[in-house]
């Protein structure tokens, strides 16, 4: 639940100045709170590059170069009247999508007794594009 509402508040914030930003605060937040759930010790300094590696590396390359995305782009657009907005709301909807890939990733992490300091980012990039493989 907690996940899921962090999910919506990236999806209905996409379209303000500062996206990036946004969404990396919102992510900072939510992890805040898995933290303090999981009683693991949250440290800004430490999660934020781990988010701006998995924002900058597995999500570009989901949303620009995954032939899944690509062909969806290409389909949007060709839906008369109402193609082209679909396909400017793919983008916000992909991004909470990648928030709750996110939140599950770290929720399952600290499940088996993880730390900020031993997340793998390769296996949630990994993971994440299993999920869109079989979700496809």
């Amino acid at each position: 639940p907690m996940i899921v509402m962090y999910q919506l508040l990236v999806s209905n914030s996409m379209y303000q100045a500062q996206l990036f930003y946004q969404l990396q605060a919102v992510q900072l937040k939510m992890l805040a709170e898995l933290s303090q759930l999981y009683r693991v010790d949250f440290a800004q300094d430490v999660t934020r590059p781990i988010l701006a590696s998995l924002s900058g590396g597995g999500l570009s390359m989901l949303l620009s170069r995954h032939p899944a995305s690509l062909v969806l782009k290409s389909w949007m657009v060709t839906i008369p009247i109402i193609g082209v907005p679909l396909r400017f709301g793919a983008g916000p909807a992909i991004l909470a999508g990648y928030t709750y890939l996110l939140g599950r990733a770290f929720t399952q992490h600290y499940d088996t007794g993880g730390t900020y300091l031993s997340f793998d980012c390769k296996r949630f990039v990994a993971g994440m594009f299993e999920s869109v493989r079989t979700a496809a």
